[in-house]
């Protein structure tokens, strides 16, 4: 599921350029509008300057006699007059400064500065959109001394810096009033703000226009496009005709989809062929489910009319073998060796068929499980007595090792025996004169980490030639021996194992197998303390015949 846009593409564009637009506008307007206050500042102080140069130069061309124009105290402001002059003497600051904010100002920055100023100016707004600029003029003894001793030329300020012992004896201050330059000054911001605006909504529009048509159309097509795409319909391609690189993406993008819609093409096509496959593989299986069906059923309906027959030749050769148990003689002898030849070889056609059947019922399904309560350490002793006269007869010790304190344990004994008594039985087989065979017996304990239950580990070890690591799965396999020469040693018809491992998957277990080249060979079955309750299965298909083998 796609996640929600929280602010399209458009909308974000439109905020950054918007954002940067009146940035950039406002920054060139400050400029412009610090610029054009500066400009009305300086026009007015020199006016002002001109002003008190002018008058101070009348003051020298009169004798040198310094008349007031106007008395500050006079409240000159009152007549509305465009200027006003007001020289003020050493003996009137005290009173100025506390009449007029400006004039203790200029003292101020007159008298305490170190740089010692001539004049000192100030703009200020007063209501009704009038505009009122301050000058300030200091004359100090040494200026009274030019003005006095009447210097030609018209009186200039001097260049040099005041000292200390030049102190400030007068203050010319003038008042320029200019309604004009007031509302000019106003005008002219109204302007610069109107520009401003003006621009900011152009730049906005051009801008809107441009993303708009340039970038996000293009960019809605190919979203749209990929939106169709995602629901299936992959018929469809993207139109753009920009010429730029919105145009090779949707290029690119239409190639694309054509490359998927063959290659979906070609998926159905093979698809079509594997169905056909399919449906002749399930005729087969069903074939093949059939054929191994009733080859089971036959090789247990053979294997179990042949007992019945083989059962009882096994039965008069022990009767004539016992008949002439008690005979002497060289034709008796002979008797004796054919009848022992006839028993053994009975025996072992017998336990063949035996296997057969019970590897017929496994592959047919119909091996029935009965589950009790099995001591394990009863069990382990009576299969050690059962295999002690075989161990005997070859020379080879048998050791019992079970923990006597394992519990009860919920399976089907006969099997259970069953699997124990052929490890037993091959260990014996295989193991040399005056070797050993150990049954061993233990329980795993639960881990909870791993949800792993208890388990019961009953094994049993020889000190045969052991087995190599590469033949550890052939072993299993049906019909299999190592030495599968005719002249081989130990006879056998390879079922055993097999049957072994069916028996214990179908236990709920396991076969784990250790053994190496001259180290002997340790086979132990693993299975649960509790075996499950399940239903198995009439005839196992292939796959369930490969789980239950590995």
């Amino acid at each position: 599921m796609a996640k929600s846009v929280r602010v399209s593409l458009a909308n974000k564009c439109l905020l950054l350029f918007g954002a940067a637009v009146v940035l950039i506008l406002s920054s060139a307007l400050a400029v412009v509008w610090v610029r054009m206050q500066v400009l009305v500042t300086e026009g007015q102080e020199e006016t002002a300057r001109k002003l008190a140069n002018a008058w101070l130069s009348d003051m020298i061309q009169l004798g040198g006699a310094l008349t007031p124009v106007e008395e500050l105290h006079g409240n000159s402001m009152s007549k509305q007059n465009n200027l006003s002059m007001t020289l003020i003497e050493k003996d009137e600051f005290e009173i100025a400064e506390r009449r007029e904010p400006f004039l203790a100002d200029a003292i101020e920055q007159f008298t305490s500065r170190n740089d010692r100023p001539d004049d000192y100016s100030r703009l200020e707004s007063r209501t009704g959109g009038a505009g009122l600029y301050w000058y300030a003029r200091a004359i100090r003894k040494s200026d009274l001394s030019r003005i006095r001793g009447g210097a030609a030329g018209g009186f200039l300020p001097t260049l040099d810096t005041p000292s200390l012992a030049d102190p400030l004896e007068m203050v010319l201050v003038i008042r320029l009033r200019s309604d004009r330059v007031a509302q000019q000054l106003t005008l002219n911001r109204i302007y610069i703000i109107a520009a401003g605006l003006l621009a900011g909504f152009l730049a906005i529009g051009v801008f809107w226009f441009i993303t708009t048509r340039l970038i996000l159309s293009p960019v809605r097509v190919l979203r749209d496009t990929a939106e169709k795409v995602s629901e299936g319909d992959i018929n469809i391609r993207a139109d753009v005709n920009t010429g730029d690189e919105f145009e090779q993406l949707s290029h690119m993008f239409n190639h694309m989809l054509e490359t998927l819609q063959s290659n979906q093409d070609q998926l159905r096509g093979i698809n079509k062929s594997l169905d056909l496959k399919l449906g002749e593989l399930a005729e087969t299986n069903v074939a093949l489910y059939e054929a191994n069906k009733i080859k089971g059923e036959f090789l247990a309906n053979v294997s179990h009319e042949l007992r019945t027959p083989l059962n009882s030749v096994i039965g008069f050769a022990e009767i004539l073998e016992e008949t002439l148990k008690d005979r002497t003689g060289p034709v008796d002898e002979k008797r004796k060796r054919y009848i022992a030849n006839i028993v053994t070889s009975s025996r072992r056609l017998l336990d063949l068929i035996n296997d057969l059947l019970d590897l017929a019922k496994i592959d047919a399904g119909r091996m029935d499980l009965v589950v009790n309560p099995m001591n394990v350490a009863d069990t382990a002793e009576g299969l050690i007595n059962l295999i002690r006269p075989q161990a005997e007869k070859s020379k080879i010790e048998l050791r019992l090792r079970v923990d006597p304190n394992i519990p009860l344990v919920q399976t089907d004994a006969g099997k259970f025996q069953q699997i124990i008594f052929n490890f037993l039985s091959n260990a014996v087989k295989f193991t040399p004169p005056g070797g050993t065979v150990t049954l061993t017996g233990s329980v795993t304990p639960a881990n909870a980490q791993t949800n792993t239950p208890a388990r019961l580990r009953v094994g049993v070890a020889d000190t045969g030639p052991g087995i190599a690591k590469a033949d550890h799965e052939r072993i299993f396999d049906k019909f299999t021996q190592l030495d599968s020469t005719v002249t081989k040693e130990h006879a056998g018809t390879g079922l055993g194992l097999t049957i072994s491992r069916e028996l214990a998957s179908l236990l709920q277990g396991r076969i784990e197998l250790e053994s190496d080249t001259g180290r002997g060979a340790t086979f132990t079955l693993v299975i649960p303390l509790v075996l499950e309750a399940r239903t198995t299965p009439l005839m196992p298909n292939p796959a369930q015949a490969q789980t239950m083998r590995s």
